[in-house]
């Protein structure tokens, strides 16, 4: 999922841009920067894995962006472009037992990759840049799970086990969840260059979701499920040429409606991200009206279960429909979760 799209505001680089022009090049701007989390809060947002132990979560990602648009929805520069390529690998740990009735888990991923970054080569400063190394980190230091299934789960006592030739049914009621992300900038940053693979600030992020399984409607079960964060930004000190800057607080939201058949489980994903709060900078280079960041995406998604190995496979294709201050283009995300021990 990603987690933080729009760094900086647009106002403010237009406003940098002056001031660079009149500054050493090198003082160049620190804008945009992606961080992408590994695995996926779409589909089945709110469940647990049904097994207590060690999972390996992570997947590849990337992102092809080719225009900027301002607050009015209008392409801001004729050579925007972006290439971002980034493997994830992490873990996940669901704790055995229960707490207040429900299951809990903690995970961690880092990433790693590459960003190539224009947002425009036509000013008097060169905004671009190739950035290689590792990305910031994501933790859900916890997240919390209840389900109120009809009858017992595929994994209860006494029901048949999976196998090659037998997959079970996805249990059919609703699952709550709620928890408590951070992002913690351990990536690569140079205040020097854009396209940071870092952000050089924490992000905490408490975020609850829902899961809703029907009866079979169309094929075997209907799913609507979706997971809401809330993102605090802190203030980040070394932004471009050393001024103070603090993102302004969003809400980003990843959500799904598919069909379950077989093993196999399609449908539609998306995504929204709200900025709520204006950005808050320097005197040096204000944060002009906002700056508020707002994007929409729609796109296939395909899960794949092996309950037999206690793997899954996701494949999700989005494509911004809505932008407003922030890029515009095509994301493609491939993760995985398999059990460890």
């Amino acid at each position: 999922m990603e987690k933080h799209i729009l760094h900086g505001g647009v106002a403010s680089t237009i406003m940098s841009c002056f001031v660079l022009m009149t500054a050493d090049a090198s003082q160049a701007a620190e804008f945009y920067q992606t961080t992408t989390p590994g695995a996926t809060t779409d589909v089945r947002a709110a469940e647990l894995p049904p097994e207590p132990g060690l999972y390996a979560i992570g997947g590849l990602w990337g992102n092809w962006r080719d225009r900027l648009n301002d607050g009015n929805g209008n392409a801001m520069f004729p050579d925007t472009d972006e290439r971002l390529f980034q493997g994830q690998l992490g873990g996940l740990y669901v704790y055995p037992g229960e707490f207040l009735g429900g299951r809990t888990a903690s995970s961690l991923v880092f990433a790693y990759g590459k960003h190539d970054l224009t947002i425009t080569k036509t000013l008097p400063v060169d905004l671009s840049s190739k950035n290689t190394g590792f990305f910031d980190a994501y933790s859900d230091v916890f997240f919390w799970s209840k389900s109120w299934y009809e009858g017992p789960p595929p994994t209860a006592p006494g029901q048949p086990q999976p196998s090659a030739d037998f997959v079970p049914p996805m249990p059919v009621g609703l699952t709550l969840g709620f928890g408590l992300g951070v992002t913690m900038p351990i990536g690569r940053f140079d205040n020097t260059a854009v396209g940071n693979p870092g952000f050089n600030n924490w992000v905490l992020s408490p975020n609850v979701a829902f899961t809703y399984r029907t009866r079979p409607i169309l094929l075997d079960a209907t799913e609507f499920s979706a997971r809401l964060f809330y993102n605090h930004n802190f203030e980040r000190d070394d932004s471009t040429g050393g001024f103070s800057y603090r993102d302004g607080d969003y809400l980003s939201a990843d959500f799904a409606v598919t069909e379950r058949y077989s093993r196999f489980q399609f449908g539609l994903a998306g995504n929204v991200q709200w900025q709520v709060q204006d950005d808050d900078g320097s005197t040096a280079v204000p944060a002009i009206g906002g700056q508020r960041h707002q994007s929409v995406r729609l796109g296939p998604v395909l899960v794949i279960d092996f309950p037999e190995s206690r793997s899954t496979l996701s494949l999700k294709y989005l494509s911004d429909i809505y932008t407003r201050n922030a890029f515009e283009g095509d994301y493609l995300q491939l993760s995985f979760i398999r059990k460890i021990w």
